[in-house]
């Protein structure tokens, strides 16, 4: 498949051709290396709120996460989803009016949260899809390389 590495300074993840790749904002409205998001079909970052994409979230050790799962709506637990050398617990939900699959992973202290947003007005994407696939099973974070080194 081609396409290309997003690096943020903390997470790396391969972008298939087509898809767009950028950095998050932080609860206080700051973009941060912690949180990526890569959208289909998107050509500006604004296409966040009219396409389907996922967004990559990182939290190192000593960092405070909760889970989120409490704040949506129709949550459901799914089988876990095991993609590149990581399985990840799942659910899906609503989150005003859209559908999601949420996916969560600790390791050593570390936290991968992924949400996936399923569907976004004409524009659809799957777990099975195979460009969602690639993204999924070739994630990494710079902690986990000195962590492995």
């Amino acid at each position: 498949m081609n396409g290309s590495y997003f690096e943020s300074g903390v997470i790396r993840a391969f972008v298939p051709e087509g898809w767009l790749a950028f950095c998050g904002i932080d609860s206080n409205g700051d973009v941060t290396p912690k949180k990526i998001h890569i959208f289909k079909d998107a050509r500006l970052e604004t296409d966040i709120f009219t396409h389907a994409g996922i967004t990559i979230c990182y939290f190192a050790k000593g960092e405070y996460y909760y889970s989120p799962k409490g704040f949506y709506d129709e949550v459901r637990d799914i089988e876990p989803v095991t993609m590149g050398g990581r399985t990840f617990s799942a659910y899906t939900c609503q989150s005003f009016g859209y559908p999601y699959t949420m996916l969560e992973c600790r390791e050593e202290g570390t936290v991968f949260q992924i949400m996936v947003l399923m569907k976004n007005g004409d524009h659809m994407i799957s777990l099975e899809d195979s460009d969602v696939i690639a993204i999924l099973s070739d994630i990494s974070c710079k902690e986990c390389k000195e962590t492995a080194d």
